[in-house]
């Protein structure tokens, strides 16, 4: 499983590194429509829908809505309510963590929630287009601290991080994860975005990064029990579906975007 998870990662990385330095601006957002609605068709099993029809309808208002903001420019507001969303998920899952069985949550509210994640995901990828190498450090950041917790748990955990929303993932992985991630990223942030930041704000940018993206894995493992499934999917080998790949991305990214925001890193008014 890890090689095949190791093989797979060192197939996407070249594709992501050539797509956001070297696809035109319409292409990089066709492209991410595209694969943003494969990720919806594995939302909708993760809904909590079987039936192939509705399915597709989720899939085709998906589409609808990424389609209409290609039209549009992005507002800022839209930035602000990524960052505002994440935190009050952020909380939920705090709540939902203490608990002693795992909170249900209604297919309409699923179905709701997975318009929102997916487009602003999407949005803080459009974002993020014209800052190559922010885009690579942020996806750096990820990465790490996705494999160093995954690592470090199958080898050291044995304090159970939030049993009730994910079996697996101890507390022990995410310690492990964040060090790792904050010495790594912190020397690669020089390689990637120069001297342009000051220390603290790598430092904020690691932290916030890092949290999300334990929130977005979080919150795709709770669904995911809930439909007593295993993977989203199987197009990855070694990772399942598309969402199993880049459920931490899918808070990750909005997140970022949203602390160069607050960092007054990228303009105001974009």
């Amino acid at each position: 499983m890890l090689k095949l998870r190791i093989v797979t990662a060192l197939l996407l990385i070249p594709l992501v590194i050539c797509g956001v330095f070297y696809l035109s601006q319409p292409y990089f957002a066709g492209i991410t429509v595209l694969f943003m609605l494969l990720a919806a068709w594995e939302w909708s099993r993760l809904v909590g829908w079987i039936d192939l029809k509705k399915r597709l309808l989720y899939v085709a208002s998906q589409c609808v809505i990424l389609l209409f903001l290609v039209k549009i420019s992005i507002h800022p507001w839209m930035v602000e309510f990524g960052l505002i969303f994440w935190l009050l998920l952020a909380v939920y899952l705090l709540w939902a963590s203490i608990q002693p069985v795992l909170p249900t949550i209604s297919i309409y509210t699923r179905a709701v929630l997975g318009y929102l994640i997916l487009t602003l995901c999407w949005v803080s990828w459009q974002v993020l287009y014209v800052m190559p190498f922010y885009f690579l450090w942020m996806l750096l950041v990820v990465w790490l601290v996705d494999t160093a917790a995954y690592l470090g748990g199958r080898l050291w955990g044995r304090h159970l991080l939030a049993p009730t929303l994910s079996p697996k993932k101890t507390w022990e992985g995410l310690i492990i994860g964040l060090l790792v991630t904050f010495f790594t990223a912190t020397l690669m942030s020089y390689y990637f975005i120069g001297r342009r930041l000051f220390l603290w704000q790598v430092v904020v940018l690691i932290l916030f990064t890092s949290f999300a993206a334990l929130v977005g894995d979080l919150f795709e493992s709770q669904l995911k029990r809930l439909e007593g499934l295993k993977n989203s999917g199987r197009l990855l080998p070694g990772h399942g579906g598309i969402l199993d790949r880049i459920d931490s991305l899918l808070a990750a990214a909005p997140v970022f975007v949203g602390s160069l925001w607050l960092l007054s890193l990228i303009p105001r008014g974009l």
